[in-house]
């Protein structure tokens, strides 16, 4: 198929019809496509397939081509790329330019770019260059020459004067150096294993005592501050008799001097006791005796002026609380109740400013 014209190519006759020579393209194209044919030559028949087709499928083009072929051969003893012609034929095409051209390397790369007489000036390129020496991309449009026939290319164009570029300079490949052995020995399997073992006791241990920590935090701990509330001998006045509320009947500071008080425990009748010895102090005028506390779900009041002490009780919102004085601890105001509690002032719904200060060492805990 290299050598054979474009009939022979299609393996039509030269009189065939366009209808045979598409069924002829379409059969041999299924036989050779790179996709069905596994031949390392596949991509070069579907290439001369294709431009055979190109030609013969366009009238004007077919009828140019079979001129050219009608041509005499080369005489013997003439120039390598000078072929005679009829008196009716026209000479060699020369009116063709090049709209890309390259040298490569020993490959001239080049596209035509117009040409009076295309279907000649293709034929003419075909006969003067054997087709091991050129190839068509028919995807690109590009020609690939063999750098021996240069001569045909100036001939055949008059623009032809192709850029040399040199092929890129091979990176030299870099040297590899032996690895360095290793100045110590390698640990045997046995001790391998030992040391992840030990990591893994260490990782179990770690998660147990985190583990044990928030068991601890959750449970214990809320446990023990019950217990403190609950057998502390500390009176807790309303905030307490509001929280717990157990003694039905009673109403704090109502009942304080009614015959309930006898009956009621230890601490409320203590808190009463209070209520009666805080009636000596002289309020301002304008100064509430109780305050109550914020709208929150709870308010603790503690044993300390601080929150690192513990809870004594907790206070319900609206809880009435009378106050004996004030501190200041880490940037905070803290207020005496009247039973030893200690209650932070954003917890309340008014903060008085007629208390006295108490001073540190008089901060029994």
């Amino acid at each position: 198929m290299a050598s054979a014209n474009y009939y022979e190519r299609l393996r039509v006759a030269p009189d065939a019809s366009l209808a045979e020579i598409t069924s002829a393209y379409r059969r041999l194209a299924r036989d050779v496509h790179p996709d069905r044919n596994p031949s390392p030559d596949a991509h070069r028949q579907m290439q001369m397939l294709n431009e055979a087709y190109d030609t013969l499928r366009h009238a004007d083009r077919r009828r140019r081509y079979d001129d050219v072929l009608a041509t005499p051969p080369h005489q013997t003893g003439s120039a390598p790329y000078a072929h005679s012609r009829s008196a009716g034929m026209p000479p060699a095409p020369r009116n063709a330019w090049l709209s890309f051209q390259k040298r490569v390397g020993d490959e001239i790369l080049f596209a035509i770019g117009h040409a009076d007489d295309m279907p000649a000036l293709l034929a003419e390129l075909q006969r003067c260059i054997p087709p091991a020496a050129r190839r068509y991309d028919i995807a690109q449009n590009l020609w690939r020459v063999h750098v021996g026939h240069e001569a045909v290319l100036h001939s055949l164009f008059r623009n032809y004067a192709p850029v040399v570029q040199s092929p890129p300079p091979v990176a030299p490949r870099p040297i590899r150096r032996p690895m360095e052995r290793r100045t110590q020995p390698r640990q045997p399997a046995a001790r391998r294993g030992e040391r992840s073992a030990w990591v893994s006791m260490a990782l179990v241990s770690g998660a147990a005592l985190v583990l044990y920590v928030l068991l601890f935090g959750r449970v214990l701990l809320p446990a023990t501050a019950q217990d403190t509330v609950a057998v502390s001998p500390t009176p807790l006045g309303d905030a307490a008799m509001a929280a717990a509320g157990s003694i039905e009947g009673f109403s704090f500071p109502a009942d304080c001097t009614s015959s309930l008080r006898t009956a009621a425990p230890a601490y409320l009748r203590e808190a009463c006791r209070t209520v009666e010895a805080g009636t000596e102090r002289v309020a301002p005028p304008t100064a509430a005796p109780f305050y109550l506390t914020t709208t929150r779900v709870a308010s603790n009041i503690r044993r300390g002026p601080d929150t690192r002490y513990p809870v004594l009780t907790t206070a319900a919102p609206g809880t009435r609380i009378q106050l004996t004085g004030y501190t200041l601890s880490r940037g905070y105001v803290w207020y005496l109740t009247n039973f030893g509690g200690w209650i932070r002032a954003d917890l309340l719904s008014e903060a008085p400013d007629h208390l006295p200060l108490v001073p540190p060492d008089q901060i029994g805990v």
